[in-house]
């Protein structure tokens, strides 16, 4: 019967461990995770000081997976501490993203807009408006982190409602160095 037990606890402890790769060092981020587990793991900085990070992002189009190619065009010393959100919301036009060390580990997440979608409205025949939504595929993106010099990395990620609240879907891992 110990022997049962001990196979059974170690069975689940792999189970476990399989399944949090996204906040393990050494393994590659998790495609989708759950919003309200972001909030619970990972503690947004209380920095003092921020540097922002200006990307150059250019969408793939007709990939079967989500692929761009993303190129940051600088990263400069911010103009003092980082907005504090009391309780920030997602939606469908907004992105967030995870600032990550060299070992993987998630330090700090912003929410951001979304700067692929653009709003327009046009006029039919009759001359009535309607709104339509288009997605670029090539835009700027500014973000704005922590200063700290351990954020090596960025992983974007796009909201997605479902019954169980928000679903971030990962779109891309940039860089920094």
């Amino acid at each position: 019967m110990p022997r049962t037990l001990a196979v059974s606890t170690a069975l689940l402890w792999l189970a476990l461990a399989a399944c949090s790769t996204a906040q393990t060092p050494g393994f590659p981020p998790a495609t989708q995770r759950s919003f309200t587990e972001l909030k619970t793991l990972v503690a947004r900085g209380d920095a003092s000081d921020s540097q922002t990070i200006q990307l150059r992002w250019f969408a793939i189009e007709g990939a079967a997976q989500p692929a761009s190619d993303v190129t940051v065009l600088s990263r400069r010393r911010g103009t003092g501490p980082l907005p504090r959100e009391r309780d920030p919301q997602l939606s469908a036009d907004r992105l967030v993203v995870i600032s990550v060390d060299a070992t993987g580990r998630e330090l700090d997440w912003r929410i951001v807009p979304d700067p692929r979608l653009v709003r327009a409205e046009f006029p039919d025949a009759q001359g009535r408006l309607s709104g339509r939504a288009f997605q670029r595929t090539e835009v700027n993106l500014l973000v704005d982190v922590p200063n700290d010099p351990d954020i090596v990395r960025l992983r974007i990620y796009a909201p997605q409602l479902t019954n169980d609240g928000f679903i971030l879907n990962l779109l891309t891992t940039v860089d920094l160095q």
